[in-house]
């Protein structure tokens, strides 16, 4: 985005902030929401409703990192995950949760694929049906009318939703509190607790959005973590709507989960990547967690 239109798009977000008594914070599991909402907890005198979307394929240490953010800072997270509709034209709505019922084994996304087919670069349809769908279904059965809290910093301004109007969303750690990932990685370095997940995982651990260092890292590390998506393939490749008729993989490139679990990890690094630049960088990737409106 040129530095000109996103200027643009942030004076309008900033005319926007606070215009309704009821914010609904998108608690991703990941920093920089968690952090969002501390900050709006403490710093906003408006009503907070805060909701989490599990997917099934979480880190177990985000569904502990969300739980200690509830029971540590006297908070009220809703756990929601997708109840997804088999018939044709009928949406995916939610099913509530919590901490010790949540899904573990990828329930929603295998429900989800079964439908849709395999999320992948062609068909990223995971976070609108495992995040967006459900929380905006609860949201809506509640009555719950109010701007949503998305957790994207002041130097991620570029990831600020062209839909921002019509989806009613606000920005505090750019509009009302401007935080950079340096000012997150500080603040939680001097908390009690932190989110226990590192490089490479991130909450969804195998996710198709990693660049192939992570995954080839991830798959040397922990090959068992890759057992859901290559079911998946397995069970699944010709579910949903495909446009030329072929099996669908999750991996760019057309790559299955065995192939990535073959990829030679120092082939991926960036000091002898022998692969085109798109593989390994970060630029572009997964990050943290999917925020469900940008």
């Amino acid at each position: 985005m040129r530095t000109g239109t996103w200027q643009r798009k942030l004076v309008a977000v900033a005319g926007r902030i606070l215009m309704s008594e009821k914010i609904i914070v998108s608690f991703s599991g990941g920093r920089t929401s968690a952090y969002m909402g501390w900050w709006l907890k403490h710093h906003t005198e408006h009503e907070l409703k805060f909701i989490y979307a599990n997917t099934g394929s979480e880190h177990e240490d985000t569904l502990k990192f969300v739980d200690l953010c509830a029971k540590e800072w006297g908070i009220d997270i809703v756990w929601v995950e997708a109840a997804v509709n088999p018939e044709h034209g009928k949406g995916t709505r939610h099913k509530v949760v919590t901490y010790e019922t949540a899904s573990r084994n990828g329930e929603p996304f295998e429900d989800v694929i079964r439908k849709y087919g395999i999320s992948n670069q062609a068909y990223p349809h995971c976070t609108r049906e495992l995040k967006l769908a459900p929380m905006q279904s609860y949201v809506k059965k509640h009555g719950w009318e109010g701007q949503w809290a998305i957790g994207i910093r002041s130097d991620e301004v570029d990831r600020i939703s062209a839909a921002y109007r019509e989806n009613n969303l606000i920005y505090p750690l750019i509009t009302m509190h401007p935080t950079t990932r340096d000012d997150i990685s500080q603040w939680w370095t001097a908390n009690a607790f932190d989110l226990e997940v590192v490089e490479p995982y991130g909450n969804c651990v195998w996710c198709w959005k990693k660049s192939f260092r992570k995954l080839s890292t991830i798959a040397q590390q922990n090959p068992q973590m890759f057992e859901f998506p290559a079911r998946m393939e397995a069970e699944y490749g010709l579910a949903g709507h495909n446009i030329d008729g072929n099996p669908r993989t999750f991996f760019r490139t057309r790559m299955t989960t065995q192939d990535v679990l073959a990829l030679n990890h120092e082939q991926w690094s960036p000091s002898t990547a022998t692969q085109p630049d798109m593989f390994w960088d970060e630029t572009g990737g997964c990050s943290e967690s999917c925020e469900v409106f940008s």
